[in-house]
Formats: C-alpha cells, structure tokens, sequence
C-alpha cells in the first residue's frame, strides 16, 4: 500500500513523463489542467504536498490511464485491466460474456472450485486451425483438481477427427496455463497467421513443434532469435485428456 507521499510524487512524475511526451511546454500542459501556469509549478516542484482530485480526473481522459497507473499501484489485478485494454470491442464483449457467466456459475454452485470451463472451438479442430470463438461450458472435474492442483486451468474440448489417433472427436483436453515445457504437447498461437497449433515441443538448438499425429510439416523457431520467438505464444501444455 503506498503512503500519501508516495501517491502525489509518482501523479506528478507521471504528469511531466506526459508532457514531455506530448512535447508540451508547462504553461501548454498547466491549460489542458485547467490549472495556472503558478499553480502547476508548484505542483510538479512539490511545493505544495496536495493534487485536486480534478487534476486526476482531467489527466485520466487525457491520457486514457486509469488512477492506479497515474500513480503507479500495480497490483494482481490491474494486470488483467491493461490487458483489457488492448482488446477490441468485439474481443471485451466476448470475455464480459464469460465473466458474467463464471459469476452466475460461482453464486449458484458451492463447490465451484471443482469445476472448470471447458472451451469448445468453433469450425474444424485442427492442427494449424484459424481460431475465431468459442463456446463454453463446466464440468465437474474435481478428481482431476486433486492431482494436479492449480495446474488445471481450463479444458479444451476437441471438436473433430483431424487429431486422430492422439485425440478424438469429444475429448476434453486438461490444460496448465503455464509455459510449454520441452518434451510437452502444447497449445501454441502464432500471432501473424492467427492459427493454433496443438504439437508436441522437441527439445533441439530451435524449438520444433512437431506434429503430434505424423501429419504436417515439423516447425522450427529460433529461441535466441527474439523476433521470431516473439511471434508465437505458448498458451498453456496438455496435462492429460479426458474420454467417455
């Protein structure tokens, strides 16, 4: 928690970072304040150890950052916040839809925690598909919470045979959400082709995604080259599956 002190010394250091980037003089900047041009070197030089909760209010809509980035209080879940933020509006709409829903889910269950929500693609599941939206919905998956824990994020559910034999049509993937490990079958996006990949990480020199059913092309990705490593993301490796 940040004291008093600390809150008005990282506003009005953040308040000169955006002046300088918006190439501002003080006189310009205290204008867009509404402030004078006195009232704001006293502020910016700590004269004074107050900041007008309008000041804050103003350089919010000027700046699109909310309060706790203004005054630079990350906590756990302003990360998921700025996330948001770089979503489109089709994007938020989606994960409001999936946040209202968990909340109902959790008020009328007791055990919530033993379930978990299962994605369902839309289109052909395959290797290389173009991931658009999903479907979703829980299951009881509280024998599998007992033995892998926090592990279980979330399951995958396989919407045809283009995966044959490793998964089936209706197998329910378990996923980790933590990183790919060498040796796992994992879920990877690639951010220029807008396709997912479920392959199996060989270990080598360069990370080879490798097919887990025999069909398609091996991949290579340089790991020490960080623009090419960077255009893929390793979402999550497959704990096991789960089959009626």
């Amino acid at each position: 928690m940040l004291t008093k002190q600390e809150i008005v010394s990282n506003f009005i250091l953040n308040v000169e970072k955006e002046r300088l980037k918006q190439n501002l003089t003080q006189a310009q900047m205290a204008k867009k304040l509404e402030m004078s041009l006195s009232g704001y070197k006293k502020m910016v030089s700590g004269v004074t150890a107050k900041v007008d909760l309008y000041t804050v209010y103003l350089m919010q809509h000027m700046t699109g950052k909310w309060i706790f980035e203004l005054i630079d209080d990350y906590q756990e879940d302003t990360e998921i916040i700025l996330k948001l933020k770089e979503l489109s509006l089709r994007q938020k709409n989606f994960i409001e839809g999936i946040i209202d829903f968990e909340i109902e889910f959790s008020v009328s269950h007791e055990n919530c925690n033993d379930y978990i929500t299962v994605f369902v693609p839309t289109g052909n599941m395959q290797d290389g598909m173009v991931y658009d939206s999903s479907n979703f919905f829980k299951i009881n998956a509280a024998s599998y919470r007992k033995k892998f824990g926090d592990d279980l994020y979330c399951g995958i559910q396989v919407t045809s045979d283009h995966l044959h034999p490793v998964y089936n049509l209706g197998d329910i993937l378990l996923v980790c959400r933590k990183s790919v490990r060498e040796g796992d079958t994992g879920i990877f996006f690639n951010k220029e082709n807008g396709r997912a990949y479920i392959r199996r990480l060989m270990p080598a020199s360069s990370w080879i995604l490798e097919p887990i059913n025999g069909y398609g092309e091996p991949i290579a990705i340089d790991r020490h080259n960080e623009t090419e490593s960077a255009k893929w993301i390793r979402f999550g490796y497959i704990l096991t599956k789960i089959r009626d």
